[in-house]
């Protein structure tokens, strides 16, 4: 967490002392303080801060940012909430922003106006008292990146509720929306508006029946019929473009509770099919430096990104995670399928890319056990890299011819527990090969996650394998716009001559055999 001026903490630290003594001495001045000192009793007394700011969010809008945050705790009160930002990220202690304090007032979202459309903005937050007490650190840094044009700032409202039977509910908003990707029933609330007793929320799921995405099924406690409930849907329910519902603006419904049963059935079979388009969710298919400040995406299905989709993607060194590489915009293909991403200059080493927060377009998460891998950067002046314009990159994402398959695709033993694939190259007609993807199964249908192998490799070594056991290879050749080949397949059974093994990584096909696969590919004969 960034944590603000060695000045300031200095002043937090003496001013106990100051009253205690009762020196008569000018205070500390204090650069950020905006809020004048209080002259009563009780503020001059208290000397706590309030607490950090927590859960700093941001979306971009057309010139525009807009923040929420979660409420900050105090001894005596909250008096309200300062905002600092500028261009830059502050990582050092004691580092400080281009502009701000300004003054957000007592309330929880706040939006910054006249921002420059495709500079990316960082920001933080504080939380102060009556008495000028403010948080001793910034809030956690949030980033965003204004758009000119952007298609969708209007935040999503809550059209109607309504009770389907004793236990569900279905809730429709002003237009298509995207659920948390975990706990979701936490985003909602519903209480009896004559009681004040909370009906509890079990389960939060899209409506499957509802094409539109605008429809959310709750499943709840029992209802009482009859009775008059209140829903509030909370600040964690968002819009396809990253935009969160407003609190206390069109955030609740009425609906009238029953004790019908007969639907029970039909609305379980919902959350079912619901259920299972979840575990269907979209998948990272590969990941591929395009020149050196260009990094292409590809989906195995349409996907949804939040605002311009920088907050989508991180990237980090894979030698030194603690540096980042900065995802300055995004550019989503036409189909949904693939994203190139603008990022800062890079260097020619591996980097890890994680995506996160990403759905398809029913509201299904990417699964975190195929949401990282690894690729290899690409160096280049600002000059050269500057060069790509928007043309090139749309010809990249247009192009849907896939590449030659690879041919004469082996496998044999090299030495105990290790089984070598052998391959020849790919014609590669087109020049724009980018890499191989291994697939492993032992029943020769259902594979894991793929290894990726070099463009120029033409072999590789599998070891972590179960004597007795057959196992299925296949390899399919991919271009530099993510179209895959058909692929070709091999088998091998590794004779039991050795002890048998108790544990089989076939499992870890995925980010932790993307690694091992990467670092293979250096001693590759070619």
């Amino acid at each position: 967490m960034n944590t603000m001026s060695l000045r300031k903490r200095i002043a937090y630290a003496l001013a106990p002392l100051v009253v205690l003594l009762l020196i008569d001495m000018v205070p500390v001045s204090h650069a950020q303080t905006i809020i004048p000192e209080s002259s009563s009793n009780v503020a001059v007394a208290d000397t706590t801060a309030p607490s950090d700011v927590s859960n700093l969010k941001a979306t971009a809008g057309d010139a525009s940012v807009n923040l929420t945050w979660d409420v900050a705790t105090d001894n005596v009160g909250v008096k309200g909430y300062k905002l600092y930002y500028g261009s830059k990220s502050v990582t050092n202690d004691g580092g400080s922003y281009e502009k701000g304090p300004v003054d957000m007032g007592n309330k929880i979202s706040y939006t910054v106006n006249g921002l420059t459309d495709g500079t990316k903005y960082y920001f933080a937050a504080t939380a102060y008292d009556a008495a000028g007490n403010e948080s001793q650190n910034y809030s956690v840094e949030a980033s965003a990146t204004p758009l000119h044009g952007s298609a969708d700032t209007q935040a999503p409202k809550v059209a109607s509720a309504s009770a389907v039977d004793k236990q569900h509910v279905r809730v429709v908003f002003s237009e298509a929306v995207q659920l948390p990707s975990s706990h979701a029933e936490n985003a909602f609330s519903i209480k009896n508006d004559t009681t004040s007793v909370q009906l509890s929320v079990q389960s939060a799921m899209m409506d499957a029946t509802d094409p539109s995405g605008k429809s959310v099924l709750l499943q709840t406690a029992s209802q009482q019929a009859g009775a008059s409930y209140i829903l509030t849907a909370g600040i964690d329910i968002k819009d396809l473009a990253g935009n969160p519902i407003v609190s206390g603006t069109s955030d609740t419904a009425a609906f009238t509770g029953t004790d019908l049963l007969a639907s029970t059935q039909q609305t379980t079979s919902s959350f079912q099919s619901q259920s299972q388009q979840t575990a269907q969710g979209p998948q990272l298919v590969s990941v591929q430096a395009m020149d050196g400040t260009h990094v292409q995406v590809v989906f195995n299905k349409a996907v949804v990104l939040k605002g311009n989709g920088s907050e989508n993607f991180i990237i980090t060194e894979q030698q030194t995670i603690e540096n980042t590489l900065n995802v300055n915009s995004v550019t989503l293909s036409s189909d949904g399928t693939q994203a190139v991403l603008s990022t800062d200059p890079m260097k020619a080493i591996s980097y890890n890319l994680i995506a996160v927060d990403v759905i398809d377009t029913k509201g299904n998460p990417l699964s975190v056990e195929n949401n990282a891998t690894v690729f290899m950067g690409m160096a280049g002046s600002a000059a050269v890299t500057q060069q790509m314009t928007q043309q090139s990159t749309q010809q990249a994402i247009l192009d849907t011819t896939p590449p030659e398959d690879a041919t004469n695709f082996t496998a044999a033993m090299v030495k105990q527990l290790i089984v070598t694939l052998n391959w020849t190259r790919s014609l590669n007609s087109a020049g724009d090969l980018a890499k191989y993807v291994l697939y492993m199964s032992t029943d020769g249908k259902t594979f894991g996650a793929g290894i990726n192998v070099g463009p120029t490799s033409s072999n590789f070594d599998v070891t972590n394998i179960v004597p007795g056991m057959k196992y299925f290879f296949k390899l399919v050749a991919m271009d530099a716009a993510g179209n895959t080949s058909a692929g070709v397949m091999t088998s091998f059974t590794l004779p039991k001559t050795g002890p048998e093994l108790g544990f089989l990584l076939l499992g870890s096909f995925g980010v932790g055999g993307l690694l091992k696969g990467r670092k293979k590919n250096k001693k590759n004969r070619k």
